[in-house]
């Protein structure tokens, strides 16, 4: 072990710096010696209350997009479960224990080199390492330091660096010397450099050598949601075949179904059988005849109840849904359910605060003068704007590569086993955050203004109905994985890249004038895109609270401040022109860390937010915010 005092890290951090197969760094209690550390296991529990099996659907869909994505097909991942379900994997978190510490860590390397003379000095085992550990230098007496560096390859590979022995065998190790601040070793007493193997005992690729805190050698795959909890929601779309549940969370959602409708279905767990409902008419028309009542008495009975069976309405909006949506797959109707139920989490949130009460509020604030928050939103495109506090939110991670998120030889490991099945890590949180609903009309007009879509694509009306049923049909999630940028060649891909990167454009916009007006590090505030609705929360991913109530006063007192310095800031990089002539988004503008944007800063366009002409083309682009 590194020490056997605890390194104190939170819950949220160790779920992207503190993995299994990752380097930190840990600096010893009282200002004492800083080391680079191999996290080899965590002490966990399995992670209580939330939705198991809808995050570990996710997962596996996941690792199969990877795999679809490689050239390798199966060979691409690594220590996963051919299907990852409640069966084979278990959700855990680190568990809290004043005894026992729940992430364990492990020096490495365990090569050491003067600060002085650069005398090397080469541990075998953790005793000898805590025997010698504060053993000065055998040639001048001075400070022996870590060398930080460790090895790693594509595949997944990594271990710390060694100090390679002399050719001459009567020399090992014993007169070797560090020559510059690299990993060059040379022996004294003959002069021969010694050469350090560079090739992977895994795959027999070339290895890379990187400092062992360098971020580009451990790079988390994670998932994020929304957590859906309502047992009953589970109940009904789980007993409901050919996907007719997820057909009623969209028909309500279109306005096919009233609310009441919906939770009446929703109560009962099923949706009542047009031939289950003849068998109980006539059951109910044999209790009627043995109770002495005439046929037609009977019949006139049993046809008023055909009639007004709240079934036949569920029904038919179930048609309707079938025909409007031209899904490739049946299974393509869970995600836009489960997004719509996600949307209904954030709206109906257990605190909120609606723009009208947020511009009451800063009149207060302000000496009487009420802001008009609802115009400015509607001119920045928004049709609604809220907080929503005490959002339920999983975070997990399932798994990392090294060197790139995803390409040439790159292969996704999983975690090592824990308990009897296989593990992923997660979190839960609830959490603050606030809620844009882009207006989808305005979306369109933007769209048709830019050719990015012909008069025969658009919606058959401006009906709240059409709207919402186009972005639902046009927009496939499934295309946007962190895995690749979007595939526009087909029609349906070409819209979902145009919106898509519209809207991500404007959430990390947002997110990072957001970062300035609340005074918050960009890091600790998170976007969460519903694509097909289209909206964007940006919450506070901070698990132990301290951004809480920043976002919510920003909201409150400063949201024109917020979006107005969002537009002009969207308007210049301090790489233009070539970020807006080429890259279109880049770090100086629009780029988060890894934490905040789940997509790896891919599908961005700022010209899409201000506006751009192309000077070889003649070309004019329109901005959203323009």
């Amino acid at each position: 072990m590194a020490n056997d005092k605890k390194m104190r890290r939170g819950v949220q951090q160790a779920l992207y710096k503190y993995l299994p197969g990752s380097w930190v760094d840990y600096t010893q209690s009282g200002g004492g010696v800083t080391y680079a550390v191999h996290v080899d296991t965590w002490n966990s529990i399995q992670l209580p209350n939330i939705n198991n099996k809808r995050l570990l659907r996710i997962v596996n869909q996941r690792v199969h997009e990877f795999i679809a994505h490689s050239s390798e097909g199966e060979a691409a991942v690594v220590d996963f479960a051919s299907n990852i379900d409640e069966e084979t994997y278990e959700v855990l978190t680190p568990k809290v224990s004043d005894t026992i510490g729940a992430i364990h860590t492990s020096v490495k390397p365990w090569v050491f080199a003067c600060s002085s003379c650069g005398r090397v000095r080469q541990y075998y085992s953790y005793d000898e390492f805590k025997r010698r550990e504060h053993q000065p230098c055998e040639n001048c007496g001075k400070h022996m330091t870590q060398i930080r560096m460790i090895r790693f390859c594509r595949c997944g590979y990594a271990d710390g660096i060694y100090v390679p022995k002399c050719q001459n065998p009567d020399h090992g190790t014993k007169y070797m010397y560090r020559r510059g601040s690299g990993t060059d070793f040379v022996c004294s007493k003959c002069g021969k450099k010694a050469v350090m193997s560079h090739v992977c005992p895994d795959c027999h690729n070339q290895l890379e050598i990187r400092p062992a805190l360098d971020s580009s050698h451990f790079i988390p795959a994670t998932v994020t949601l929304i957590d859906l909890l309502d047992k009953r929601k589970d109940i009904f779309l789980d007993k409901e075949t050919d996907y007719q549940g997820e057909k009623v969370v969209i028909s309500q959602y279109l306005g096919l179904v009233s609310p009441e409708q919906y939770e009446d279905v929703v109560a009962k767990g099923n949706i009542t059988r047009e031939d289950d409902f003849e068998k109980a008419l006539q059951i109910e028309a044999d209790s009627l005849r043995a109770a002495g009542l005439d046929d037609a008495t009977i019949a006139m009975v049993i046809d008023a109840k055909r009639r007004s069976n709240p079934n036949n309405h569920i029904f038919e909006a179930i048609a309707q849904v079938s025909n409007g949506l031209s899904v490739g797959t049946p299974e393509e109707y869970t995600p836009i359910a489960e997004a719509i139920l996600e949307y209904d989490e954030l709206l109906h949130a257990k605190v909120t605060l609606s723009l009208e009460e947020a511009a009451n509020d800063a009149e207060l604030i302000n000496d009487g003068v009420k802001p008009s928050y609802r115009e400015l939103a509607s001119r920045f495109g928004f049709s609604n704007v809220q907080v929503c506090s005490s959002v339920p939110i999983v975070s997990c991670s399932y798994g990392y590569t090294r060197k790139e998120q995803f390409g040439e030889r790159i292969k996704l490991r999983g975690f090592p086993r824990e308990m009897e099945k296989r593990n992923i890590y997660a979190a839960r949180l609830e959490t603050e955050g606030v809620l844009f609903e882009i207006d989808r009309k305005r979306i369109i007009d933007w769209l048709l203004e830019n050719q990015l879509i012909s008069d025969s694509d658009k919606p058959k009306s401006d009906s709240e109905y059409d709207l919402k049923m186009w972005f639902l049909d046009k927009i496939q999630t499934g295309l946007i994985t962190p895995f690749a940028e979007i595939d526009d060649t087909s029609d349906k891909g070409k819209i979902t890249k145009a919106v898509y990167s519209l809207v991500h454009s404007i959430s990390h916009a947002l997110i990072r004038e957001a970062a300035e007006v609340c005074g918050l590090d960009k890091s600790s505030l998170s976007e969460y895109i519903l694509p097909n609705i289209p909206a964007i929360f940006i919450y506070c991913a901070n698990s132990q609270g301290f951004s809480m109530g920043a976002l919510y006063s920003a909201f409150q007192s400063q949201f024109d401040k917020w979006l107005k310095h969002a537009k002009e800031n969207s308007k210049k990089c301090i790489f233009d022109p070539l970020c807006i002539n080429h890259d279109k988004a880049c770090a100086g503008c629009l780029f988060l860390n890894e934490v905040s944007c789940k997509h790896f800063n891919k599908d961005l366009d700022r010209s899409y937010l201000c506006g751009y002409f192309d000077v070889q083309k003649q070309e004019k682009l329109k901005g959203f915010w323009e």
